[in-house]
């Protein structure tokens, strides 16, 4: 392993949000995790990130998002990124962290994920460390979805959805985002998960993507993202748009019904794909091209239930220095 050394007084890094392709949720286990299989797509929504050397740790958040109630202390996942680097490395540096915020804040984006990663990118450069498999490492005791922004691109995610699989994908897609005036915990929709799955058991039926299991009890299937993986394979968006999938939609719309006005919203306006972000409550529309996202951008703005609308594009690139 590298050992680190002070090179720059400051560095600034840039990662980048998501949207989850397919999102199949299986039982929690007994660390109490949901066993996941899902297919990320790095979406063009920055999230930058600027470390410099002080006297003590300190976060400032700038941008739009300033305002939506990030912590600034430890809880702040780039300072958290920053802390277990030192514990790892051994580097002995205090800085003083500036977050541009641009992804929605608790939307289902991985916005705070995004700033792990750059963090940790950011502060390796600072360190000058050069051991990218040991920032992998860190990333994975972040959460599940640092490693993801740590790489960018599309990825297959498994177990936590940390360990993953880089995807072939051909082309470039077009989205356009509404986010909701509500927001939603990701605890509170994994339970919510668990809790419609129980009802339908204890109703005689089977959940949705439930197999039968030994003594008569139903364990959900982890849904099968093939199709979409050939559909990015072939650049055939029609086909993507047909198979997207995300398991916590029908809880994600219990816990806030305005995402399902927000949906058919997004259908009658003509989106190819209408897709919950991650645990939501932000919404993704799959648009044919730039001139099509441009039209949905202009009639979802008027939507009830939206607070903002932003046209992006996939894939992007994982965290990387901004020189």
């Amino acid at each position: 392993m590298s050992t680190p050394r002070q090179l720059h007084p400051s560095v600034t890094a840039r990662a980048y949000g998501k949207i989850n392709l397919h999102l199949g949720v299986g039982d929690p286990g007994p660390d109490g995790y949901h066993a996941l299989v899902t297919v990320f797509e790095a979406l063009n929504t920055p999230e930058t990130v600027t470390i410099e050397l002080a006297e003590s740790d300190s976060v400032e958040v700038t941008g739009r998002r300033a305002g939506d109630g990030i912590p600034l202390d430890e809880r702040n996942l780039a300072l958290a990124a920053v802390i277990a680097f030192r514990k790892r490395t051994g580097w002995g540096g205090r800085v003083a962290i500036t977050i541009d915020k641009q992804v929605p804040v608790a939307g289902g984006m991985g916005g705070g994920s995004a700033d792990a990663a750059a963090a940790l990118v950011a502060v390796a450069k600072l360190a000058g460390f050069d051991d990218r498999a040991v920032l992998e490492e860190i990333a994975a005791t972040l959460g599940a979805d640092v490693p993801f922004a740590l790489h960018g691109g599309i990825a297959l995610g498994r177990g936590r959805g940390d360990d993953l699989t880089r995807v072939l994908s051909q082309g470039t897609h077009h989205w356009v985002l509404a986010t909701s005036t509500g927001t939603l915990s990701t605890p509170d929709v994994y339970r919510r998960v668990d809790e419609l799955r129980d009802q339908w058991t204890a109703g005689g039926h089977s959940a949705p993507g439930g197999i039968s299991a030994p003594g008569g009890q139903v364990a959900a299937r982890l849904a099968d993202p093939t199709e979409v993986l050939a559909a990015l394979a072939s650049g055939d968006v029609e086909a993507l748009a047909a198979n997207v999938h995300n398991d916590m939609t029908d809880a994600a719309v219990s816990l806030l019904p305005d995402i399902a006005h927000v949906m058919d919203e997004g259908r009658r306006a003509g989106a190819h794909a209408v897709l919950l972000s991650g645990s939501g409550p932000t919404v993704g529309f799959l648009a044919q091209n730039a001139t099509h996202a441009l039209e949905l951008a202009v009639l979802l703005e008027a939507s009830r239930g939206v607070r903002e609308v932003v046209r992006t594009t996939g894939p992007a690139r994982g965290a990387h220095i901004v020189e």
